[in-house]
């Protein structure tokens, strides 16, 4: 019986060794609380706002083995690709600073790293994907501007305000809005996906909403403007109207998927 404890505790000990070895945490510091942040080819990031200094860099690195780039083999060499980027970081990522803006790239094609990006208030958020290997794209508690340009990946909002720029061509654009900002419009945009978005029913805005092969659900107050003497038009929906008596731009498209917009 002791036997079999003692076992059974060393079997307990490999397993809690090896999850520690197979997902280890790393943080990297970007001196940067303006300009632009570009994030390129990244395949699985969250954007995070924060209120203290500096871009905030933590990487889960998931172990594969002799196929991860910190194999016994990769031991003092450097990772680099056809673009002839190196990783300078560390953590798997290219940084290239450039004026007030700097690039970060993902090194490796079949790199699974997770990446957890702290943003400072100041910093506008570029977010470029173009492969069918990412994951979604998250961004959560970010005051500043947001730019996202994705083929295939999906974009998750989670407590953001704008302004901000999001288009996706087969993802979905889904989440909840935080207090709208008044300053500048916001566009989102999906060709072949659905877009859902929960709104703060106090927001003002002016908004365009459009979908070419799928339909719009509301719950929000929208007054919806009716111009009588045009000509209908068949094979697309259009909606334009003013929520609280209008205010800031807000522009919603999706060609072929639908649009969900739910009071929050």
């Amino acid at each position: 019986m002791k036997k079999m404890k003692v076992i059974g505790i060393i079997t307990l000990l490999t397993i809690f060794t090896a999850s520690i070895t197979n997902a280890q945490s790393n943080e990297y510091k970007l001196d940067m609380n303006s300009g632009r942040l570009i994030v390129q080819e990244v395949n699985e990031v969250e954007f995070v706002g924060h209120t203290g200094s500096g871009v905030i860099i933590n990487v889960i690195i998931k172990r594969r083995g002799e196929n991860h780039e910190t194999s016994e083999r990769a031991k003092g060499l450097k990772l680099i690709n056809g673009l002839g980027l190196e990783d300078n970081t560390g953590i798997g990522l290219s940084a290239d600073k450039k004026g007030e803006g700097t690039t970060l790239t993902q090194i490796s094609r079949n790199g699974d790293n997770e990446y957890v990006i702290q943003v400072p208030k100041g910093v506008t958020v570029v977010y470029e994907h173009s492969s069918p290997h990412g994951d979604d794209v998250t961004f959560k508690n970010i005051t500043g501007e947001i730019e996202v340009t994705t083929n295939h990946s999906g974009v998750v909002l989670d407590n953001v305000t704008g302004p901000m720029s999001i288009n996706t061509v087969h993802g979905d654009v889904e989440g909840n809005m935080g207090t709208v900002n008044q300053s500048n419009p916001i566009s989102i945009v999906s060709s072949h996906g659905d877009i859902d978005l929960g709104i703060p029913s106090g927001t003002k805005a002016n908004f365009r909403i459009s979908t070419g092969w799928g339909e719009i659900y509301s719950d929000l107050d929208l007054k919806v403007d009716r111009d009588e003497g045009s000509m209908k038009q068949y094979g697309a929906n259009k909606v334009v109207g003013k929520l609280n008596g209008g205010g800031v731009s807000f522009d919603v498209k999706s060609s072929h998927g639908s649009i969900y917009l739910r009071k929050k």
